[in-house]
């Protein structure tokens, strides 16, 4: 009788991990009831793990696109054994990932010269200071986003606060108190305050009595008081406004001094003035959400210190006794990183996988991992896709996105209007200006001077630049008057994503949402024959963010291993 082996727990946990992953022995660990509740709550996911190790010793792999998805892809495999090779379309690594400094260039598809990213000298900031710098692409990572956050700990990216959201920040609608601004602090302490008043009339009607117990419904009436900044008018209490004598929450149009000026409140915004305004239907709560929380994270020195992160690590791959991202490093990465190398096919037959790029190079792989947009993934020749598929890649919306960069004579944000960092917003089509959450009182910055997606991403897109950077400094005067002069105007960069090389806009459009069904059925796709395995920011929850680039990657290259291991 043949004597069987028994596996300890541990060891089936730790079999597991190799085989799935650490999201698999997780999984395990709770089905088999050895973590309780709150220690599943508090157990740290290993977001960084590496594949098991040598299991792809032997493979060789060409991931397609050296965004943050394929430099992920890359090392994690490189890691593991695989004789790995990049094809980039463009000569720009990183993808959307994409910072912009002085002297950068770039070029949309339908230009017929370059865009130059220009700073000047001021005070005591060179053009190449490393605080004059624009995230062209992301801009900031939200504190959930576990997997970029732990990624740049490893790769030690250096993280700083990003503020989303200061109560100084401006809301402008032409259509709305003469097109004048005013601080986001105006409008929501007094729609607190009003919203308050509603709430404290239904005691008065007697309809709270039924709801909650007379104790509860004076702490109540007493919370609402505090919340809303409410008087007491008889047996009423009432919202009087932001010009109260005691503490002014909406801020002060003149501010006290010393102690014979008092100073003067904003007047207050009617609750009429505020549903009037449009401002609730979106950029006054944008910092509830869950992804632009008023703090978030962003690397010192731009986003592209994530992708240089990922080279640096790839080179010491290559090359050992590599110590920083110089000639060196360069020379490494290009072993394995072919730049200006589209794909223009994908065969599978039987067993055999063949890739074919514009230079008309055939390579053989063992596995393919593409991290393209999937309407660039649906366009490869080949017979890689079934129709249904590729039916399916075309369907899924990727919204256009365009952002325009400005450089300020002066930090005058800060001297004029005391914003430190966040977001103004505006009905203009700009959408959006951001102030940088670094440098304070330093001598410039760079702002982002529009930010737009969907509509208003289609039609300023297809605007001449001339007319981009103009049409940004007409909003921007509505938010700042006098911002033309205020800005190196001349200097002005814009870019729309949906008109870079190799791009098809900036992100899908959080597709599990807005199209169910079509992510159901992309979700579905699984690996393709056994040799293809997809990754990409649009093949997860987080369409737009890194978060999803690196989600996708570990998914893809978990599946890719356990395929090689005869686990698939």
């Amino acid at each position: 009788m043949t004597k069987r082996s028994h596996l300890t727990r541990r060891q089936f946990i730790h079999r597991l991990a190799a085989v799935g992953g650490t999201g698999a022995a997780f999984q395990a660990l709770h089905a088999m009831g050895l973590l309780g509740v709150g220690a599943a709550q508090a157990a740290p996911m290993a977001t960084t793990a590496a594949l098991p190790k040598d299991s792809l010793k032997g493979k060789r792999v060409i991931v397609i696109g050296a965004g943050v998805a394929g430099l992920c892809a890359a090392l994690r495999m490189m890691r593991a054994g695989a004789e790995v090779e990049v094809l980039e379309a463009t000569t720009h690594i990183g993808g959307r990932n994409h910072t912009l400094r002085h002297g950068d260039k770039f070029r949309e598809w339908d230009w017929n010269s370059d865009s130059e990213m220009v700073f000047e000298a001021v005070g005591d900031m060179k053009p190449d200071d490393e605080d004059l710098y624009l995230n062209a692409g992301p801009g900031r990572i939200p504190q959930h986003h576990t997997r970029v956050l732990d990624y740049c700990k490893m790769l030690n990216v250096e993280l700083q606060p990003f503020i989303f959201f200061d109560a100084a920040n401006l809301l402008q609608n032409d259509a709305w108190n003469g097109g004048r601004p005013i601080q986001m602090r105006q409008a929501k302490n007094d729609l607190r305050g009003h919203l308050a008043e509603l709430l404290a009339k239904v005691k008065n009607q007697g309809k709270l009595d039924a709801l909650i117990s007379p104790t509860d419904a004076d702490a109540f009436l007493g919370m609402l008081q505090h919340f809303g900044q409410l008087s007491a008018e008889g047996a009423e209490l009432v919202y009087k406004g932001a010009a109260l004598r005691d503490y002014a929450r909406a801020g002060y149009r003149v501010q006290p001094d010393g102690v014979g000026t008092p100073g003067r409140a904003f007047p207050t915004l009617s609750l009429s003035d505020i549903l009037e305004s449009d401002f609730w239907n979106k950029e006054m709560f944008t910092n509830l959400e869950y992804a632009w929380q008023a703090s978030l994270m962003q690397p010192v020195g731009g986003m592209d210190k994530i992708v240089q992160g990922f080279e640096l690590a790839l080179a010491r791959m290559i090359d050992p006794s590599v110590t920083k991202l110089d000639q060196k490093a360069r020379a490494a990465l290009a072993t394995v990183i072919k730049q200006n190398e589209p794909v223009t096919s994908i065969d599978i037959e039987a067993d055999k996988l063949r890739v074919v790029s514009r230079s008309g190079e055939r390579k053989t792989p063992d596995y393919v991992i593409p991290t393209l947009a999937p309407q660039l993934l649906a366009g490869l020749n080949g017979n890689f896709l079934p129709e249904g598929v590729r039916k399916v890649l075309n369907e899924i919306y990727v919204s256009p996105a365009c952002k325009v960069g400005w450089q300020g004579r002066t930090r005058f944000w800060e001297d004029e209007t005391r914003i430190y960092g966040g977001i103004s917003w505006t009905k203009n089509i700009i959408n959006q200006i951001w102030y940088p959450s670094y440098g304070f009182n330093s001598a410039t910055g760079v702002l982002t001077g529009a930010y737009n997606r969907t509509e208003d991403a289609t039609e300023f897109q297809d605007f001449s630049r001339e007319q981009r950077l103009e049409t940004a400094l007409k909003a921007g005067e509505k938010l700042h008057p006098g911002f033309r002069e205020m800005v190196f105007a001349e200097n002005g960069v814009s870019i729309a994503w949906g008109k870079m090389p190799y791009q098809v806009g900036g992100w899908a459009n959080e597709t599990w949402i807005e199209q169910p069904d079509v992510f159901k059925e992309m979700a579905s796709i699984g690996p393709v024959k056994g040799k293809m395995f997809i990754a990409g920011d649009w093949f997860s929850y987080w369409p737009g963010w890194q978060e999803g680039a690196l989600d996708s990657a570990h998914v893809a290259t978990d599946q890719l291993a356990r395929h090689a291991l005869g686990r698939g």
